[in-house]
C-alpha cells in the first residue's frame, strides 16, 4: 500500500510539473546573425481568443531568462492578472549569465550587440505568435536590465506603453543625450543602501562602465521630460514586515503631458534586491530586501493604467500614405464595418476616458464586421493598426 501511495504521489507531482512547464514556451528569433532566445510565460487561462498585454522583464547582468523568473516572481503576477510575462535573454558575456547593451560600456556594448533592435523585433514576433495587444506592451528590468529599460525609454518610447526601472539610474551619457519622442510613464524602485548602484550617483563597482547620475536626478529627468507639474503628498507604505530592516516611501508626480505619471518607490535602507522576493543567501552581499511591497505587482498596477493610445504621438500615418479607409455606419448601430485598401492587423475601441472596451486581431483582412451592440450611447475612439503598423484613428458616436 505504501508503495502504491508513493507512486501515485510521484505521478501527481510529475503531472503538476508538466502542466506548469507547458505554460512556459522557449523560443528564439534571428537578429544580427545571432539566434536570440526568450521565454514566454502564458498565464493561467490564456486561450488566445482576446488580445492581452505583455510585460517584458529584463534580467540583471550575469543573469538569464531562467533565473530572472524566480528572482522577480513575475509569473505569479502574470497568472493572477492575465498578461503574458516575457523573459528575453541578453547575449553579452557575463558569466554565469549574460549582459545587455545598455550603452554604458558593458560586454554586450563592446561586442556590438544591438539589443534595442532585438527587443523591437521581439514585440513584432510576439504579436505574430500570440494575441498580444501591441498598444499594451510594457518593459521592466533590474540592474543591467534596468539600465537597458532606460535606453529603450530614450530610443523606443513610442513602442512601450509604460516602463519600469529597478536597481538602476541613468548613466551620465544617456542623461545628457536622451531624447524620447513621446511622454513616458516611468516607474522607479531604488534602495538607498544599494551596494551595486550608488543611490547618490558616481562610479559603480565595475569601473569599466559609465558613471551614473543620482537616482533622484534620474527621477527628476523623467518629471521634466514629461512636464509634470504636481508632486503628490508622499505615501509612507505601512511597515507590514518589521524585521526586513527597511521601509518604503512612494512619490507620485502627476499632471504631466498626455496624462502620464512618474512613480518612485524609495526603499529606505534597501539593497540591490527585488522588493517582495527575499533571497536570504544573497542579502549579505546585496543588502536588505523589502517585503512591504511586491515589485512585480506594483509594476503591473502602474502599467495597467496605460496604453499607447493614451499617448497622442502618431500623426495619422495611414492618411499620409493616402490609404482608403472606410468606417461605417457612424453613428453606430449594432455592427461596425471596417474597410481598407490595405490589410488590417488589429482594432481597438476606447471610451472617451481612454478605457479599452473592445479589441480584436483581424488576421490580415481588408474588411471586418465588429459587433458593437453592447456599447451604450456616447462617444468613442477607434484605433486600427494596418499591416505596415501604421495607425488610423476615428471618432465614433452612438
Amino acid at each position: 500500500m505504501t508503495r502504491i501511495i508513493t507512486t501515485s504521489f510521484i505521478l501527481i507531482v510529475l503531472f503538476q510539473l508538466t502542466a506548469m512547464a507547458q505554460q512556459n514556451v522557449q523560443d528564439s528569433l534571428l537578429h544580427q546573425d545571432y539566434q536570440r532566445k526568450y521565454i514566454v510565460h502564458l498565464p493561467s487561462g490564456y486561450t488566445g481568443d482576446t488580445a492581452v498585454a505583455a510585460v517584458l522583464t529584463l534580467h540583471g547582468g550575469s543573469g538569464d531568462m531562467y533565473n530572472v523568473q524566480g528572482f522577480t516572481q513575475m509569473n505569479n503576477a502574470s497568472n493572477q492578472k492575465g498578461f503574458l510575462a516575457v523573459y528575453p535573454q541578453g547575449i553579452g558575456e557575463a558569466p554565469p549569465g549574460y549582459s545587455w547593451a545598455d550603452g554604458r560600456g558593458t560586454t554586450a556594448d563592446d561586442a556590438g550587440i544591438d539589443d534595442v533592435g532585438f527587443l523591437d523585433k521581439l514585440i513584432d514576433k510576439l504579436a505574430d505568435d500570440y494575441n498580444v495587444d501591441k498598444l499594451r506592451v510594457y518593459v521592466c528590468g533590474f540592474s543591467n536590465g534596468g539600465f537597458m529599460t532606460q535606453r529603450l525609454a530614450c530610443e523606443l518610447s513610442d513602442h512601450f506603453a509604460a516602463i519600469g526601472g529597478l536597481g538602476c539610474s541613468l548613466d551620465s551619457t544617456l542623461y545628457a543625450n536622451c531624447s524620447p519622442s513621446t511622454p513616458v510613464p516611468m516607474m522607479y524602485v531604488s534602495g538607498t543602501n544599494d551596494p551595486e548602484v550608488p543611490y547618490n550617483g558616481g562610479y559603480m563597482n565595475n569601473p569599466a562602465v559609465e558613471p551614473i547620475v543620482a537616482v533622484e536626478d534620474a527621477v527628476q529627468y523623467w518629471e521634466d521630460h514629461n512636464n509634470c507639474s504636481t508632486e503628490e503628498p508622499v505615501v509612507n507604505i505601512p511597515d507590514y514586515v518589521e524585521d526586513d530592516s527597511s521601509t518604503v516611501d512612494m512619490y507620485d508626480y502627476t499632471d504631466c503631458d498626455a496624462g502620464v505619471m512618474v512613480r518612485f518607490f524609495k526603499v529606505n535602507n534597501g539593497g540591490h534586491t527585488w522588493p517582495g522576493v527575499e533571497i536570504p543567501d544573497m542579502e549579505p552581499l546585496l543588502g536588505e530586501t523589502n517585503e512591504d511591497i511586491h515589485a512585480s505587482f506594483q509594476l503591473w498596477n502602474f502599467f495597467k493604467e496605460y496604453s499607447l493610445s493614451e499617448i497622442p504621438t502618431e500623426i495619422d500615418e495611414a492618411e499620409k500614405l493616402n490609404y482608403e479607409i472606410s468606417v461605417y455606419p457612424n453613428p453606430l448601430t449594432d455592427n461596425l464595418i471596417l474597410e481598407s485598401s490595405e490589410y488590417f492587423q488589429n482594432f481597438y475601441i476606447y471610451n472617451n476616458t481612454g478605457i479599452l472596451l473592445n479589441s480584436g486581431k483581424i488576421a490580415l483582412k481588408k474588411r471586418e464586421v465588429v459587433d458593437v451592440s453592447d456599447l451604450s450611447k456616447g462617444f468613442y475612439i477607434l484605433k486600427m493598426v494596418l499591416e505596415d503598423n501604421s495607425i488610423v484613428t476615428r471618432k465614433l458616436v452612438k
